[in-house]
């Protein structure tokens, strides 16, 4: 089976490699539907980061399924799925409309206040 990416191998990276979703812990913030917006502090305006991302979706049902583990991709492509029980929502948290959700703090001092962006 030849991938729709063989032309386009760097969409394939961007989609399937470059970013993996769901929660995370530290690292760089997703992109949503826009670029990824720099968050500054309220209080010393320096730079925040995401220390955490609250994702409503821990893998996408794309082509290949290429962040489900093994034993859970038969199930990603079976179905139906009641509202909620599909194997890319385990946590079955979902913020707004399966969007993801990043805290902000501020590097300086964590008594400055937090902030988040959803998108």
């Amino acid at each position: 089976m030849v991938s729709s990416y063989a032309k386009y191998p760097l969409d394939f990276y961007s989609l399937h490699l470059g970013n993996a979703p769901g929660w995370k812990v530290g690292g760089r913030p997703p992109w949503g539907r826009t670029d990824p917006y720099p968050q500054y502090c309220a209080v010393c305006e320096v730079r925040m980061v995401p220390p955490l991302t609250i994702a409503s979706q821990e893998r996408s049902g794309g082509e290949g399924h290429s962040w489900a583990p093994q034993e859970d991709q038969a199930a990603a492509l079976a179905g139906p799925h009641y509202a909620g029980q599909h194997p890319s929502l385990p946590t079955k948290v979902e913020v707004g409309s399966t969007d993801n959700m990043q805290i902000y703090v501020g590097p300086t001092s964590p008594e400055h206040p937090h902030t988040d962006l959803i998108q």
